[in-house]
């Protein structure tokens, strides 16, 4: 796993498989591709948002499909995940 210390990171920041320690992100898109699950610790995001690309898209996707009332499976998910729940 990659270590990236003391660091300001902007623009497009790819997460898989990094440690972040004492870094603040800044206007960055922070990007998830569904690999090595990354670890921050004491980080500052300012007006930075996620995005998930590839596997974690897919997944994403279908937790989300999985929530639509139609389905019944909002309970199911909700759940699993809490902390989605919203």
């Amino acid at each position: 796993m990659a270590d990236i210390k003391n660091q300001t990171l902007q623009g497009r920041v790819t997460l898989d498989g990094k440690t972040f320690t004492d870094c603040a992100f800044q206007n960055a898109q922070l990007v998830y591709k569904g690999g090595q699950q990354p670890s921050f610790v004491n980080c500052r995001f300012v007006q930075s948002r996620f995005m998930f690309e590839d596997e974690a898209a897919n997944t994403v996707n279908f937790l989300r499909g999985m929530l639509q009332p139609q389905t019944g499976m909002r309970g199911f998910v909700t759940g699993m995940m809490p902390e989605i729940g919203g």
